[in-house]
């Protein structure tokens, strides 16, 4: 997954209502761009997955919470457990913000593509006529 693939995707993201058979030609290409960007997306997700999988495989009971419960300290060994727990969670929100970002940015490309092959289609069907 590059960053730089998905900046070139969105500067040539353009429109120019020239001609109904280049208009065609241009929805064909945004089609393709996008296409482009749901294989990026879900290389992300794929990510996104890897990172979750990795917090939930994590063992959360540590050497010092398995002392503490092994010499009757439950209640304290709970409570460093519950904060280990928390630790992992914010880690892996921290790991994936990244990503969440990349895939909030690669929908609004795609939303902006959409909405010019909107104007491409009524473009077309207004000249068709």
């Amino acid at each position: 997954m590059n960053i730089y693939q998905i900046q070139q995707i969105s500067n040539r993201l353009t429109l120019e209502l020239d001609s109904t058979i280049s208009v065609k030609l241009q929805i064909k290409n945004i089609n393709l761009l996008q296409k482009q960007l749901r294989v990026i997306k879900k290389e992300v997700n794929t990510i996104i997955k890897s990172i979750n999988q990795d917090a939930s495989q994590s063992n959360t009971d540590t050497v010092l919470s398995f002392g503490l419960d092994v010499f009757g300290k439950r209640r304290l060994a709970g409570t460093v457990r519950a904060e280990t727990r928390k630790q992992l969670q914010r880690q892996k929100k921290d790991d994936r913000q990244p990503y969440i970002e990349i895939k909030d940015w690669i929908d609004q490309i795609i939303l902006e593509e959409d909405r010019l092959k909107l104007v491409a289609e009524e473009y077309i069907l207004r000249n068709s006529l």
